[in-house]
């Protein structure tokens, strides 16, 4: 499966949220894909995400058709579970997660309509590749 990454603001936050995207992503569906990846990353099954669970799950990502080198995937890992771990435990729960998915995708609904369709996501990329 490959991975949606996302930016707010100058910090980077990634959203798990399984390709291939719709013409218009709802936040059912963004929870309902990014569930199903926080199970398959929760490699032991505790119901918690550790770091290595992350970086292990991002190193099997692709950003387009190129394979995520080893210094990226720790980098994109580090970042998104250090805003994720809300608690700051060392472990990211499925609640934390997903308040970080809601948190980025609000975000990105510009017009508030409950739904991510293809102008926000484009505006989105614009911002990714800005610097936004």
């Amino acid at each position: 499966m490959r991975f949606v990454f996302a930016a707010l603001t100058p910090a980077l936050v990634i959203i798990a949220v399984a390709a291939p995207l719709s013409a218009q992503e709802t936040r059912a569906s963004a929870a309902a894909k990014f569930s199903r990846e926080f199970a398959a990353s929760d490699t032991n099954k505790d119901g918690v995400l550790t770091r290595a669970e992350v970086q292990a799950r991002i190193g099997t990502m692709a950003a387009g058709n190129k394979k995520l080198d080893p210094v990226h995937t720790k980098r994109l890992s580090d970042l998104w579970f250090t805003r994720a771990d809300a608690n700051k435990d060392g472990k990211v729960t499925q609640a934390e997660a997903q308040a970080l998915l809601t948190a980025t995708f609000d975000a990105y609904d510009a017009n508030r309509d409950g739904k991510v369709g293809t102008d926000e996501r484009a505006a989105a990329k614009a911002g990714i590749s800005k610097g936004r």
